[in-house]
């Protein structure tokens, strides 16, 4: 009886030992994922006249953000990132004040100050690079590794948000320029990497049942990837961004299944 207890007490502890860089590495995808979903709804908000349902939207993301945040530094010291976290509290900080700079001037004066949005933009890709080294710091220092089919969900799903935020940005404004600058990649280059990465996972998930949400995403994908290289012509900028979202959580579902 004591030898059970025993083991059952050691089979307890370890897998709290692993939960806590698994759940962080959770935390640091949603950080990654909600920043640039915050940035594509400033963008919609802006180009649709302060459309109200992407203001929501934007507060949505600001909680959602707020909410994995603290469950990130709740972990912080257990796994020795807590100079990287308290550096990525910094930066979402300032975004937040650039946003509400932002959003005040939309609302008042009924257009941002440009150099106010490309500071806001340039903020948001620091906390994402930040947040995907502390991601890296966590695998190499716990020895955890997600799966290939969450790692390669996690990693179509960034790439997904950054379409939509570059996308959102041309689609609906003429700062959509002052964004576009800051990315180092173009639409074009963006869409034929998630196209290979959507074949990659399809490969890692051949005959894993999934056919039904496999089938979902291409589907959308096709329509996003004809509007993503055509961004000149007919944008559709509201389509894609509820395409995105429906990706999103198929690559989310697929994630949840595999973890």
């Amino acid at each position: 009886m004591i030898r059970f207890v025993q083991v059952l007490t050691l089979s307890l502890l370890t897998q709290i030992a692993l939960a806590t860089p698994q759940q962080l590495l959770t935390d640091l995808q949603k950080l990654r994922l909600t920043s640039t979903d915050v940035v594509t709804n400033f963008y919609m908000f802006t180009g649709l006249d302060a459309d109200s349902k992407y203001d929501r939207r934007m507060q949505q993301g600001m909680k959602k953000f707020d909410v994995a945040l603290k469950s990130a530094l709740e972990q912080a010291s257990a796994n020795g990132v807590e100079d990287s976290l308290a550096a990525i509290n910094a930066e979402w900080s300032e975004f937040k004040e650039l946003l509400m700079a932002n959003r005040k001037d939309m609302m008042t004066q009924g257009f941002p100050n440009v150099r106010l949005v490309d500071e806001m933009g340039r903020t948001n890709q620091e906390i994402v690079k930040k947040v995907t080294m502390t991601y890296e710091q966590v695998k190499e220092t716990s020895g955890i590794t997600p799966a290939p089919i969450v790692q390669k969900a996690r990693s179509l799903a960034l790439l997904m948000e950054e379409i939509t935020s570059q996308y959102a940005a041309r689609g609906t404004t003429n700062l959509g320029q002052v964004f576009m600058g800051n990315s180092e990649r173009s639409l074009e280059q963006m869409a034929d990497d998630f196209q290979k990465g959507l074949e990659e996972l399809r490969a890692l998930l051949a005959n894993k049942g999934v056919n039904n949400i496999l089938k979902s995403i291409n589907s959308k994908w096709k329509f996003m990837a004809q509007s993503v290289k055509n961004y000149n012509e007919n944008t559709v900028p509201f389509l894609v961004v509820s395409y995105n979202d429906r990706i999103l959580m198929h690559l989310d579902e697929l994630e949840q299944r595999f973890q």
